[in-house]
């Protein structure tokens, strides 16, 4: 089984190919000793804040972790080798903009092997107006040998750069008015 490092390290290089990466997380339990990372990125052209950003994690239960420190191939111990990588996209918070169906359904029709789920979060403030927060989550269960195969990444990290792109398309306009239209400067 490859190392927890080994893995966090390969799918941040590989990340780094297609998007930029911005945070990189590791939490450890302190008493079960399960490890997680999660890897936030965005497309290379935004500007912070980042409206349109990906998170990809993983974990590693404490029976992973110390097989991949001390893996023994002629053990017989069954256990599961297999490593959950799930990815988050958090689409962008947009003033008068309500297609956020229309843009999950083409990722659905356009990557219908991810199967997608949309997540809807309600946000609901004090001071604030209410509003909606909207998530595109997937996983992949990803076996041994492609945990050693560097094409995997490369095709994961590829069809997460081309939801984003298609996403940013789709909403660039919305963006730069919610997000970007207080920063500019209109004293000229």
């Amino acid at each position: 089984m490859i190392r927890f490092e080994e893995l966090q390290m390969r799918i941040a290089d590989s990340a780094k190919n297609y998007l930029e990466v911005y945070d990189m997380a590791t939490f450890i339990e302190q008493y079960s000793l399960n490890k997680e990372c999660k890897i936030s990125m965005t497309l290379p052209d935004l500007r912070t804040p980042y409206p349109l950003n990906a998170t990809v994690s993983f974990s590693y239960d404490a029976q992973q972790t110390s097989l991949s420190l001390i893996f023994d191939e002629e053990s017989e111990e069954d256990f599961d080798e297999a490593v959950e990588v799930d990815v988050v996209i958090n689409l962008p918070f947009l003033e008068k903009y309500n297609n956020v169906t229309e843009i999950f359904e083409e990722i659905v029709r356009d990557y219908p092997d991810l199967d997608p789920v949309l997540i809807k979060k309600e946000i609901i403030k004090r001071d604030v107006i209410n509003g909606e927060e909207y998530e595109i989550v997937y996983s992949y269960v990803v076996g041994v040998e492609e945990l050693s195969d560097s094409t995997f990444y490369d095709d994961m990290f590829f069809e997460l750069s081309s939801i984003l792109r298609s996403i940013y398309e789709r909403t660039k306009f919305y963006i730069d008015m919610s997000w970007y239209r207080e920063q500019e400067d209109d004293t000229f």
